[in-house]
């Protein structure tokens, strides 16, 4: 077997290729890199494909376009060092004999953590408790609370990977938890310990929103004003999704009247500016999209990708294979 890796980022190869990754690949199959810091487009990987039984990619790797598909005669499996395969390949990659897999259920445990972080930053207040005793200021132990996480309501808006890894993460918090997707049944919301319902009844009745759709045409602005001013006073919502599933205005006019907090790690414009309106709020918790950051999890991506590639040498189940179905339901990007 031959591996191509298309990862011609200097950064992105130190962090991921660590000498253990590398010899590990080196034992089940002969191994070329395209070279560092050189571009390596499409037209680039349709040239030298043709040689390969696998490739590895990552961000910035090149598509596979029809041409590259075209001269892949040996190609059986794909395998991506990141999360969403959609910025690598299209729809006509399921019409091939070709394996497709992804790093993403490492990715999502990053990702829930973060979200997980982002509630309890904002269900406690560390934002504002932490600027004011800069200011000189302290806590009033006769009269104030905060809203904290403990058996408190959560809805959860999508189910993937990475809203199975929050609620996970939340059990000990004897959280009820609320769900809202277009792709669970009741029965197996249940088996995870929360109750599938309305999105409508899960921003009224929950303390906590937590954002975890992909964005697609179809989720796309799919929380608006309506969702958001049903939410109780002194609710937090929490976005590590994507910035473009909610409608931002609407949000940010929400926020602006101090009746809900906000924890947001994704924004419709990226990076944010640094004169944006959410920046300057009291009430709102902003990080520049870190959510896949976690120091091992993100150096272990490529790591899971060889894994995968060794199960599929040896005719296993992969454990990140990626369907059509799934592929429809992706973030583009």
């Amino acid at each position: 077997m031959r591996t191509l890796v298309a990862i011609a980022n200097a950064e992105l190869r130190e962090l991921f290729w660590r000498m253990l990754t590398v010899n590990k690949l080196a034992g089940i199959s002969e191994v070329d890199f395209v070279p560092l810091n050189e571009p390596f487009a499409s037209r680039d990987l349709a040239e030298r494909i043709g040689d390969y039984d696998a490739c590895i990619t990552s961000w910035g790797s090149p598509v596979f376009t029809p041409e590259v598909l075209a001269r892949a005669g040996k190609l059986k499996f794909i395998g991506h060092g990141a999360g969403s395969v959609a910025s690598i390949v299209n729809e006509d990659v399921f019409d091939t004999a070709i394996a497709v897999t992804s790093a993403n259920r490492v990715l999502a445990l990053s990702t829930a953590e973060c979200a997980v972080a982002l509630m309890l930053a904002g269900a406690w207040n560390l934002k504002e408790n932490s600027a004011r005793i800069g200011r000189g200021q302290w806590s009033d132990n006769n009269r104030e609370t905060v809203l904290g996480v403990t058996r408190r309501v959560i809805g959860l808006v999508g189910h993937g990977e990475i809203s199975k890894q929050v609620i996970r993460m939340l059990r000990p918090f004897n959280a009820t938890l609320l769900l809202y997707s277009s792709y669970c049944t009741e029965e197996e919301a249940a088996a995870y310990g929360a109750r599938l319902c309305g999105l409508n009844e899960l921003f009224e009745r929950s303390d906590i929103v937590s954002l975890h759709n992909t964005w697609t045409p179809r989720t796309e602005g799919m929380i608006g004003a309506d969702q958001l001013r049903r939410l109780r006073d002194g609710a937090l919502f929490v976005n590590t999704a994507r910035g473009p599933i909610v409608q931002e205005r609407a949000l940010t006019d929400e926020l602006r009247t101090g009746r809900i907090h906000a924890a947001l790690d994704v924004y419709d414009r990226e990076p944010l500016p640094a004169d944006h309106e959410l920046l300057a709020m009291p009430n709102v918790l902003c990080l520049p999209h870190i959510g896949g950051f976690h120091g091992l999890l993100k150096r272990e991506l490529c790591d899971f990708i060889v894994d995968e590639l060794h199960r599929f040498a040896k005719g296993e189940k992969l454990l990140g294979k990626v369907s059509l179905n799934h592929f429809r339901r992706l973030t583009p990007r």
